[in-house]
């Protein structure tokens, strides 16, 4: 039997023109798949979040890592849908959120109605913290230092009701200075009189600013005075009985349960017992 009879069929079975279409269509197929696999939309993926953590608030703003990230996306916190999705290039992208509850959110893309990716777990929000209490170091200031006031252990600002501060230790006076920012400089000023070194524990009441961090502030002496915020280098005006003293703080750090001279700390019984 020949290989191409008269009608032109190969083996007398399969046409020449069907034969070559077969082919055609074998050599295609993979070239199709290539060309889907270099010309196909790459699907966007979630890399991180920036920042994971935010305390309670309004009017914030988190940083998506990833890529392959385009405009008229858009983001849900949980089921939460986000304000915006504003897209600075395919590798990341500013979403601001709304008003969320306190909890932990997965951060879920979506392009158009089809979720793309998901971070698990990736954004917590804390609630705000209102009443705080901090340990700071410093000095109360001549010349209202150097009228006769001498702090001890125990003694509170006011002295009666609710008190703003109590101090923790004193230590003897020293010659008297006053710590001045200028621009992102401290310097040291030098005053006439002493100064007196003391620890005190302050109650403060936090506010988030706007780029979203929280700071802590401790009322004025008077209603004419405004609020402070509890900071190296910040002049807290108190009140006592013989009017408002100034302290200027020269460091900070979380309240120590066990401090002498603290509420239930070492010291705390002496001190009381002191006083009677």
């Amino acid at each position: 039997m020949t290989l191409v009879d008269d009608r032109g069929r190969l083996g007398g079975q399969l046409n020449l023109v069907d034969a070559f279409a077969v082919v055609v269509v074998l050599l295609l197929i993979p070239l199709a798949f290539a060309a889907y696999l270099l010309f196909r939309t790459p699907l966007p993926k979630l890399s991180t979040v920036t920042p994971a953590s935010l305390v309670e608030g309004h009017d914030q703003r988190i940083e998506l890592a990833g890529t392959n990230l385009r405009p008229f996306m858009r983001v849900t916190l949980n089921s939460v849908p986000a304000k915006s999705f504003l897209i600075g290039s395919t590798t990341y992208a500013l979403v601001d959120l709304p008003d969320l509850k306190p909890g932990i959110y997965d951060v879920v893309l979506y392009d158009h109605v089809r979720e793309v990716d998901r971070l698990p777990s990736a954004l917590t929000v804390v609630p705000v913290v209102t009443d705080v209490e901090l340990d700071v170091v410093g000095s109360f200031k001549s010349p209202l230092a150097g009228s006769g006031f001498r702090p001890k252990t125990g003694d509170r600002f006011p002295p009666s009701g609710t008190a703003i501060a109590e101090v923790l230790a004193a230590d003897p006076p020293t010659a008297g200075d006053l710590q001045l920012r200028v621009g992102d400089q401290t310097i040291r000023v030098p005053l006439a009189g002493q100064q007196l070194p003391a620890t005190l524990r302050v109650k403060c009441h936090t506010s988030r600013r706007p780029d979203g961090m929280v700071q802590c502030l401790v009322p004025g002496a008077s209603i004419l005075d405004a609020s402070t915020v509890v900071a190296p280098d910040a002049v807290l005006m108190l009140p006592s009985s013989s009017g408002a003293v100034a302290f200027q703080i020269s460091s900070v750090r979380a309240a120590d349960p066990a401090a002498p001279g603290a509420p239930g700390g070492p010291g705390a019984k002496e001190a009381k017992s002191h006083e009677r």
